[in-house]
């Protein structure tokens, strides 16, 4: 354990913290597949997790303690042998990011056949994207899978779901338990979308009826948890080796590839480029903004700022007014301030962005992406992709340049 650990499991409030665990069952066979580890106070002040979380977070120990919390959920997992989880759901903080290699625990669940997924919620998408998109790489690297919770509960998730390309989403329990509408059938739409192109996993909480089973299954998922089929409660005592997952447990995909490559390098692999003047590239970057302005629901806008070195007052003015309904807006490299909401990031010496005029517009129902360099006086190479694949590379390449958001918290150790 870390030294920040061990100065957590000090703290004399900390000593009657317990895990729970909820199952997670297969609609289709009723199986169990999975567990949640749900953290528990002691009685008394601190046995609601807010109110614990809270005050960790006002002395500056949410991430130790998060990770506290998954340690010491894995432990009591690895305690209970042949009765415990096979597959383990865990939460960890927006703010809690860890810097360091996973605990010694985790390794030893997944070296015994088990697999860990970790849960973001929405704001963890939008307090330090590309912190969470490196992090995510981490992950997959050691076996690790990950899961979008609370999916529905903000739109902004709809559009930052592909960045994270979680392996499981996890609807909001307010999608299943209310009328369906609307709303409800656009997110549905947009999640069995991307299920469907990411062969993920739909997984409904809140389940507590028949009505909402129902309601979950139409919605297009195939795990549940919820007191219909079991509360959280603690694990029964076992013995021996721990239980190998079984299929319907969630698979860690393969990382993805580097994100501080070329964009257009990236594009030109795989499509012809064109040449122009820079003003016929300047018409279509305008093009692809002003998808961004009027498409519908929720969009990500990203940019660099192309030769000109910062936006001219027309772009600020579209950028702007993306960011005012927009899930994130960032514009790179822009030598000066930026409109309001727009988040940007220095690019450093060598950085091949530099040379780059990019833009990509990402959203439920729109995927396009240009990149664009010099290739002579007034001249451009560039080439307009619409393959969400694609466009999803260029994407994240912008993604990973991004600053947080103002105010968001440290990294976590």
């Amino acid at each position: 354990m870390t030294d920040a650990l061990r100065a957590v499991d000090a703290e004399p409030e900390l000593s009657g913290l317990t895990t729970v665990f909820q199952p997670i069952v297969d609609l289709s066979t009723g199986a169990v597949v999975a567990h949640e580890g749900l953290t528990r106070g002691p009685a008394g002040e601190w046995h609601c997790p807010e109110k614990l979380f809270r005050h960790a977070r006002s002395r500056g120990e949410l991430a130790e303690l998060d990770e506290y919390c998954r340690v010491l959920a894995l432990r009591t997992a690895l305690a209970a042998g042949s009765a415990g989880p096979s597959a383990l759901f865990l939460n960890i903080e927006p703010d809690g990011i860890p810097l360091g290699p996973p605990p010694e625990e985790a390794v030893t669940f997944l070296r015994g056949g088990g697999r860990l997924v970790l849960e973001f919620t929405e704001r963890a998408l939008t307090g330090d994207p590309a912190r969470l998109q490196w992090f995510a790489t981490r992950l997959r690297h050691v076996g690790i899978a990950v899961a979008l919770d609370d999916v529905g509960s903000h739109p902004s998730s709809l559009a930052l779901m592909p960045f994270l390309r979680p392996e499981v989403v996890k609807l909001d329990q307010r999608l299943v338990q209310h009328p369906v509408d609307e709303e409800v059938a656009r997110v549905a739409a947009a999640v069995g979308a991307y299920a469907e192109r990411n062969d993920a996993v739909v997984l409904a909480e809140g389940i507590e009826t028949l009505e909402h089973e129902r309601t979950a299954r139409a919605l297009g998922a195939t795990l549940a948890q919820g007191y219909r089929f079991a509360r959280p409660g603690p694990l029964p005592v076992g013995s021996g080796r721990m239980p190998v997952a079984g299929p319907g447990a969630p698979v860690a995909r393969g990382p993805e590839g580097p994100t501080r490559l070329s964009p257009l390098d990236a594009v030109a692999r795989v499509r012809r480029l064109h040449r122009g003047s820079v003003e016929e590239v300047r018409v279509v970057a305008t093009l692809l903004e002003q998808r961004a302005v009027s498409a519908e629901g929720p969009t990500v806008l990203l940019g660099s700022v192309g030769p000109d070195g910062a936006p001219r007052a027309e772009r600020a003015r579209r950028f702007a007014a993306v960011a005012q309904h927009s899930a994130l807006v960032t514009l790179v490299g822009a030598s000066g301030p930026l409109p309001g909401g727009v988040r940007g990031a220095a690019l450093a010496d060598g950085d091949p962005l530099r040379d780059e005029w990019d833009v990509a517009v990402v959203g439920p129902h729109v995927a396009a992406a240009l990149v664009a360099r010099p290739c002579g006086v007034g001249e451009m190479e560039y080439a307009v992709v619409h393959d969400r694949d694609l466009v999803m590379e260029v994407a994240r390449s912008l993604m990973s340049r991004t600053v947080p958001a103002p105010g968001a918290a440290a990294p976590g150790v």
